[in-house]
């Protein structure tokens, strides 16, 4: 990473296009939009290293630092581009298969405060109406930024879709990344919350605990499985002497 790499891009200019036909599991799946570094998903793969990660990052060679970063991990995909343009292309054939996407992060955001630059941003009302039409309504979003002036414009397009919100203080599973932890040197204040599809039957609690129970459920099957091979494998070299 020596060489410099542009902080603002403009995700509208770039119309690369991904598709990904998934993992080779149905293991509940983490998105991080903007992953820069890389430090984010790291600290979420020590405590939930069953998950698979997908990582989106908008500029091509820190997606390329990215993908060297995580090469010893089969769990962790890295695209680059618009992730606006992508997500439906890159989320949706997992979602079919049957593996839960659990959550999406979208942590400290290009803020591009000129208004005629709003429409770069990440979540905008057109972005979230068009997820609505595809993505499980049991995802859950959390936003973070330092801005409070992005973070009121995210509330009030949440206000103008159908989604649902509640504001929190602390990092998510207690991890963080390099830009929160300057800024919060700093003395300034971080603001959270985590956003989902406002449905009536949908409760946070058991989704979280279903996908985690199928987890464990399909873990325990495969070592069932290994433990019964094992057996008949001896049990057969046994005849055999």
């Amino acid at each position: 990473m020596k060489n410099r790499i542009r902080h603002h891009v403009n995700p509208l200019s770039i119309l690369k296009e991904h598709h990904f036909d998934g993992f080779d599991n149905l293991y509940d799946i983490v998105v991080d939009i903007g992953a820069f570094k890389g430090e984010f998903i790291a600290g979420l793969l020590e405590q939930f290293p069953e998950h698979n990660y997908i990582a989106l990052e908008v500029r091509a060679r820190m997606a390329q630092y990215l993908r060297k970063r995580f090469k010893e991990y089969d769990n962790v995909v890295v695209f680059d581009g618009d992730a606006t343009r992508n997500l439906k292309n890159i989320l949706l054939p997992s979602q079919k298969a049957g593996a839960f996407i659990r959550e999406i992060y979208v942590n400290f955001p290009d803020p591009w405060p000129k208004k005629r630059h709003n429409k770069r941003r990440i979540i905008t009302k057109k972005f979230l109406k068009s997820t609505e039409e595809w993505l499980d309504p049991r995802t859950t979003w959390i936003f973070q930024t330092d801005r409070k002036d992005l973070f009121d414009d995210t509330v009030a397009i949440l206000d103008e879709c159908n989604y649902a919100y509640e504001f929190f203080d602390a990092p998510p599973y207690g991890v963080t990344t390099d830009w929160e932890n300057a800024k919060v040197t700093a003395g300034q204040k971080i603001y959270r919350m985590r956003f989902w599809v406002a449905a009536p039957e949908r409760n946070v609690a058991e989704d979280k605990k279903s996908a985690y129970e199928n987890a464990v459920a399909e873990r325990l099957a495969g070592a069932v499985a290994f433990v019964i091979l094992t057996v008949l494998y001896w049990c057969g070299t046994d005849d055999g002497h």
